[in-house]
């Protein structure tokens, strides 16, 4: 893979790059050799690091550089159109629907502006062997403004049963000035998420990252690092290491800088919840 001057010049802030591309010789100093830093009302897990049994996996360097998607996210494009009048907004609640209660918050951007609502109902379920007999009905939503109107344009509706809502904030991690929408499923562990994506101005996921039961960080501006326990999609691993992988912006695309397996330890000094970022702004 041949990357442009301006992507080979951000890599090589993070990383070495070797003259026959990036990968061989790629070393990233990973946050946990840092002093972790606490967030407003978000304690540092205390989840014990399982231990490890086994030599830390071989890093995948066939994945530096690459570029990332929104490809393999919950949410998608609606199935019909749906639009509701631009006066509907955060503030009045306007964009939660009837029968619903929920959370959203907006994002601007040069390429457009989106609000995301995380919305739940709560509806009687058939009781059955190990199933509750409530759970949670959940939407997910990303409205898109288009002149005097706010279009739908991703959703992702299902039914929640752990009883703990998507979260989501609005946030700049590239800090250009641009926020989008950084939504994270939560799952049965208290803290830890399966999935981040981030949507930006045009109303489309830009990034979709698998987190298992795992959680993501921004130690530094324009970087986002995710946390990934045991195996993953590409590499089976011991329990006791996480996959920790370091993105970041580079020539229009999300790409990944440097990715290798620390010691869960190390991963879990640095989880401060399902996603942190000091700079994040919530939705509410």
């Amino acid at each position: 893979m041949v990357l442009s001057r301006t992507s080979a010049a951000t890599l090589a802030s993070v990383c070495a790059v070797v003259a026959a591309g990036v990968g061989a010789g790629c070393t990233v100093e990973h946050p946990s050799a840092s002093t972790p830093t606490t967030a407003r009302g978000s304690p540092a897990t205390a989840m014990p690091a399982p231990a490890t049994t086994g030599p830390a996996p071989r890093a995948n360097r066939g994945v530096l550089g690459i570029p990332l998607s929104g490809r393999g996210a919950h949410l998608k494009p609606p199935i019909s159109p749906s639009y509701k009048p631009s006066s509907d907004n955060c503030q009045d609640r306007g964009l939660l629907d009837p029968g619903f209660t929920g959370k959203c918050v907006t994002a601007e951007a040069a390429t457009g502006t989106v609000t995301g609502v995380v919305e739940e109902e709560t509806a009687a379920l058939p009781a059955g062997p190990g199933a509750a007999s409530t759970s949670v009905q959940e939407r997910d939503l990303v409205w898109h403004r288009e002149g005097g109107r706010w279009a739908l344009a991703e959703v992702h509706t299902f039914w929640n049963a752990n009883g703990r809502a998507t979260l989501l904030w609005s946030d700049d991690i590239r800090r250009d000035h641009d926020t989008e929408l950084v939504f994270v499923t939560m799952t049965d562990e208290t803290g830890f998420g399966s999935e981040l994506d981030l949507v930006g101005g045009t109303g489309q996921v830009s990034l979709y990252r698998y987190l298992g039961v795992g959680f993501a960080v921004v130690p530094t501006a324009g970087r986002l690092v995710t946390y990934v326990p045991g195996s993953t999609e590409q590499e089976p691993a011991d329990d006791g290491y996480y996959d920790q992988t370091l993105i970041g912006y580079s020539d229009g695309s999300w790409r990944v800088f440097s990715e290798q397996y620390v010691p869960g330890a190390a991963a879990l000094a640095q989880h401060h919840g399902a996603f942190w970022d000091p700079e994040a702004r919530p939705a509410w």
